[in-house]
């Protein structure tokens, strides 16, 4: 039987279920007002994996996986909004509710996509509101919660085991809310139950407290009890779930229904992305098609997840995923040729696969770990055991692992050209044609085939798309990977470095002004594709192609801002080097002007826009001419070997805003000026990367780089211009 660790009573725990051979297991389920990223996916594939040990150690699971479909979001926040794919459809005439159903949709088909099995009842919010209300009115009439002002909120203090699940109890109790302080509270642990409606919501219902809608936390008590009963065997969520949402849900079931609400907690730790927290304006919150966009199939994902213990943090890389995706390649390959050879599950009539199931079982039920069942799986399939007993032990370790191997067909239909080609290549290898057989191979290979040779004949099958991608040009995860020439001679005058992250448009607007006025320049363009998808990378391979003077850098997805510049910081090899965002157009000879510039060696940085500052605190003042504090990142040009002694980025910046700021004052810490010359050629259009982001998150993101930049500066008033002339 399954042991699992239950954050309620902090120890692996065997389940027992309230009823014999039934487990009813509840999982916090997605809010569809956007994509469910790959951190929630995580927590959704550990419930699988909960309830398919489950199955296999014999009990019916019940499965119930609740939709949040009642848009806790405020009216007024949706419409400023930190999704442009709401606002977009908000625009399009789409009411809320049909947002909601578009996610829900996209959840249950990235569900698909990871052979996650689909949960008995997946109950939406909008639906239960009736049985929401239900609740309160009992909580109300116990003596739990009180009306106020049109809500209604739990009284925490009637509650004492308040703080069992997370611990956060006491004096230090912190406040379960997400906003500022609610005055109508009497207590400011209280939470709400149900809100009153705002003016301009659509989505909201009557209630004994008139109009409004539910709070966080009632809905999961609710549809749970509804479909499960008043006592449960499991519910699970990720570890952000536990306070204050299970430790509210909690408080108000048992206070409902009495105690025993749900025997055991199960929570899944964080996935970081790159060892940051992931977040969509930083370009490292990646959904399913992010990954699938990059050659990934998603049981990739899957696979990945199954290396790492749930109740152990997953750093995410694309490095990790793409040996995953190799890992899972194999496993396949591996059945494809035992089912191609003839090979048939067998049963283990003899008892000499019962070590490796034994070994398996022991890792899934010792507190999930899957990492090294995988590993007993991996070591079985290695063995002498023969290839029919292997493809059966296989097929039913999956039936645990989720990885859909039985999926994969016994032979693969091949167009009549590529048949006669494979034929082809075979005489020639009877005839010991040699270099004509390795030709025909590399035609294969180009055509899209992997040719794979084994004693019973050649192996054919369609590459990956991940063998597909590689191919097409290499691609770096983050600046380690790249050659420094920071300590080299300058073999060129000019390095022009520009990022590209989507946009093809500009980009080529960029970079196509560049050229267009350089020249007879001795220059050097680097071109870093940030993870584009949209085409930007296809277009600069082909602009690689067409002009010598032109070197590209693809990197596998999107790096944070200052980690993309200093790849292309450290892969110049000009003596002048320039930054250029793709949002600005040349519109004349830029270059020598900007040389001209930093023929003063006391100038530090040139470039067209600088921004002055009185107090370090507020950077308003735009400098179009003479000397500035910062130089903005729109046109920001030194000469290379300063690199030497200021340094490259701080690569702590994920999002662009005040990257420049920061760079700009490790030049003015040593002593260098920043020159601003608002007559350089040079138009600036629509910023994208800005204008993408809703008004929130633009000032989160902001505030949170300027947060940064303060901390190292913050003291520092005497690199102020208006320091020097006081």
């Amino acid at each position: 039987m399954l042991r699992i660790y239950n954050t309620l009573r902090r120890r692996v725990e065997e389940v027992a279920t309230v009823e014999p051979g039934v487990a009813r297991v509840y999982t916090c389920g997605p809010t569809v007002y956007r994509h469910a990223h790959i951190g929630n996916l995580r927590s959704y594939l550990m419930a699988d994996w909960v309830r398919r040990a489950l199955e296999h150690s014999g009990l019916r699971v019940l499965h119930v996986k609740n939709v949040t479909d009642v848009g806790h979001m405020r009216q007024e926040q949706l419409e400023r909004g930190g999704d442009k794919v709401i606002l977009a459809a908000l625009a399009e005439g789409k009411t809320p509710r049909e947002i909601a159903d578009f996610y829900t949709q996209a959840f249950h088909r990235d569900e698909a996509k990871l052979n996650i099995l689909p949960a008995h009842r997946y109950p939406k919010a909008t639906e239960h509101v009736e049985a929401m209300v239900r609740v309160i009115e009992r909580l109300v009439e116990k003596g739990y919660a009180y009306p106020a002002g049109g809500n209604v909120y739990f009284q925490v203090a009637r509650y004492e085991p308040y703080g069992q699940l997370s611990g956060n109890v006491g004096g230090g109790l912190m406040e379960g809310i997400r906003v500022e302080a609610d005055p109508l509270k009497r207590d400011p642990r209280d939470f709400t139950l149900w809100k009153g409606a705002e003016g301009g919501r659509e989505m909201k219902w009557d209630s004994p407290w008139g109009e409004g809608f539910p709070g966080w936390h009632i809905e999961c008590s609710a549809m749970s009890t509804q479909y499960l009963g008043e006592k449960q065997d499991i519910h699970t969520g990720g570890v952000d779930n536990i306070f204050p949402h299970h430790e509210g849900e909690i408080a108000q079931s048992e206070a409902a229904f009495g105690a025993g609400y749900s025997r055991c907690w199960v929570h899944g730790q964080h996935l970081l992305a790159d060892g940051v927290k992931m977040a969509k304006s930083a370009g490292n919150e990646f959904i399913l098609s992010d990954l699938e966009a990059r050659g990934c199939d998603p049981l990739a994902f899957r696979y990945l997840c199954l290396t790492v213990k749930y109740r152990h943090r997953l750093n995410f890389t694309f490095n990790a995923l793409k040996s995953a995706q190799r890992g899972l390649t194999r496993l396949r390959d591996r059945v494809w040729a035992w089912r191609r050879a003839g090979s048939h599950q067998v049963p283990d009539d003899d008892g000499r696969g019962e070590e490796w199931r034994r070994r398996f079982r022991a890792a899934v039920e010792d507190d999930l770990d899957l990492p090294t069942a995988l590993s007993a799986a991996w070591g079985m399939v290695k063995s002498d055991l023969p290839e029919g007993r292997k493809l059966g032990l296989l097929l039913e370790m999956d039936g645990i692992l989720g990885l859909d191997l039985a999926a994969t067909p016994k032979d693969f239909s091949l167009p009549r050209e590529t048949l006669d080609l494979i034929a082809e290549r075979e005489v020639c290898r009877s005839r010991s044609l040699y270099e004509e057989s390795d030709e025909t191979r590399r035609r294969l290979e180009r055509d899209g085939w992997r040719v794979r040779d084994t004693g019973e004949g050649p192996m054919t099958r369609p590459k990956t798309p991940l063998e597909v991608v590689e191919e097409r040009w290499p691609a770096v995860s983050s600046p380690r990977e790249v050659s420094s020439y920071v300590d080299s001679p300058s073999i060129t005058e000019f390095s022009v470095v520009v990022t590209a992250n989507d946009y093809v448009e500009d980009v080529k607007r960029c970079l196509e002004g560049l050229l267009q006025w350089s020249g007879d320049a001795s220059l050097e363009v680097v071109a870093v594709d940030n993870g584009s998808t949209d085409g930007a990378a296809e277009w600069l391979e082909g602009l690689k192609d067409a002009d010598p003077r032109v070197r590209v850098i693809h990197c596998d997805h999107r790096l944070g801002e200052a980690q993309a510049k200093n790849i292309g910081l450290t892969q110049s090899r000009g003596r002048v080097l320039v930054l250029l965002d793709a949002s600005v157009e040349v519109t004349g000879p830029l270059l020598p002007i900007l040389a001209a510039a930093l023929k003063d060696h006391r100038v530090g940085v040139a470039g067209a826009w600088g921004i002055r500052s009185e107090d370090l605190r507020h950077f308003h003042e735009e400098v179009v001419s003479g000397e500035a504090d910062a130089m903005q990142g729109y046109c920001f040009a030194f000469r290379r070997e300063l690199l030497r002694e200021v340094g490259l980025m701080r690569e702590c910046f994920r999002f662009y805003r005040n990257l420049d700021l920061d760079f700009s004052f490790q030049f003015r810490s040593r002593g260098y000026r920043v020159l601003a010359d608002g007559s350089l050629p040079l138009t600036r259009h629509e910023h994208r990367q800005w204008t993408a982001l809703g008004e929130e998150e633009r000032e989160q993101l902001s505030r949170r780089n300027f947060k940064r930049f303060l901390q190292r500066w913050g003291d520092r008033q005497d690199l102020l211009l208006s320091a020097s002339k006081g």
